[in-house]
């Protein structure tokens, strides 16, 4: 999940950002009212670790502000109290409540009330007509009626239309693999929004060339292995998925963080086959270099995939998690 840590104590900050990551999560700090409300907005988190008392004001001013400027906006917080904080008992936004001193297990417990409560209004809504947006804002494919075509037939797609599927139930999360269904690799770049480069290490495999990629991704902090049709200057043949699969495996053993961006997979497919290629992904996901965790991203031209493939590909990236 992604989760907002909101409190003006440094040393909390840290100590909650260590239990946080180590579960798998992407974390944000804030340290003050305003800081918090602008990452909220900004960051959109899944779950809001919230201090009573933020800089001798009322933390739950947070979540008013935040309401007030979005209302369309997810508040799910957990607060965090003294002994002599009152609680609060009509604010719906308030999940879990968790007192002074805390330990690590006290927050995990915390966060599984959160998610179980979400849950639960999920399936509530569920009887819903109205299609809500993913976690990035982009709407999903509508599922194929019974009538659908059979599975040896091409995935039937809007051309002007992206479509973006996480293969998550809590949204991203570090550890986790995923998968970009999109015509043109744009969408993918919104993934270095969600993991800061300067928290993980991240690989860009893309056909592109260094600059052109950190300036689509707006970031200078990454490491770009750039693929053409046999080895010029310092780029990797795209024709040798051995070579590619040692490299990577490589990068994740020499990187305590790793993230690996596969920025066009539809490359990869029209240069080796599509049978080969899912060989290729499905090795690296099930890996397990070190036992270290590694989040894949990849993005795919859905066009060139029957629906047997896609399914494929998805069981991968969804099973996938360390």
């Amino acid at each position: 999940m992604k989760v907002l840590v909101v409190d003006d104590n440094i040393a909390i900050q840290e100590i909650l950002k260590d239990i946080l990551i180590q579960e798998g999560h992407v974390v944000r700090i804030a340290g003050s009212i305003d800081e918090a409300v602008d990452s909220i907005l900004e960051f959109r988190p899944n779950a809001i670790l919230l201090d009573a008392v933020i800089n001798d004001e009322d933390g739950l001013q947070v979540l008013v502000r935040a309401h007030e400027q979005d209302h369309d906006v997810d508040l799910n917080a957990v607060l965090i109290k003294g002994v002599n904080d009152e609680a609060p008992t009509d604010n719906s936004f308030i999940k879990a409540i968790v007192n002074k001193p805390f330990k690590s297990l006290d927050i995990s417990a915390a966060l599984s009330v959160l998610v179980a409560t979400k849950e639960a209004q999920m399936v509530e809504a569920a009887t819903s007509a109205k299609p809500k947006k993913g976690l990035f804002g982009f709407k999903k494919r509508k599922q194929q009626p019974a009538s659908a075509p059979a599975s040896s037939e091409h995935i039937d797609t809007n051309d002007s239309a992206i479509i973006a599927e996480y293969i998550s139930s809590e949204g991203p999360m570090y550890g986790r693999s995923y998968v970009f269904f999109e015509k043109e690799p744009s969408k993918i770049f919104d993934f270095l929004d969600i993991f800061n480069p300067s928290d993980y290490n991240i690989l860009v495999i893309s056909s592109e060339n260094s600059k052109a990629v950190k300036q689509n991704y707006g970031k200078d902090n990454l490491e770009v292995a750039t693929l053409s049709a046999g080895v010029r200057g310092r780029s990797l043949d795209i024709n040798a998925l051995g070579t590619l699969t040692v490299f990577i495996k490589d990068y994740i053993r020499n990187h305590d963080r790793p993230i690996v961006m596969i920025e066009n997979f539809t490359d990869i497919i029209d240069n080796n086959g599509l049978n080969h290629s899912l060989v290729f992904l499905h090795q690296l996901v099930k890996a397990n270099i070190n036992d270290k965790k590694t989040t894949f991203v990849v993005s795919v031209d859905p066009s060139i995939l029957t629906t047997k493939d896609r399914n494929i590909l998805l069981g991968d990236m969804s099973e996938y998690s360390n």
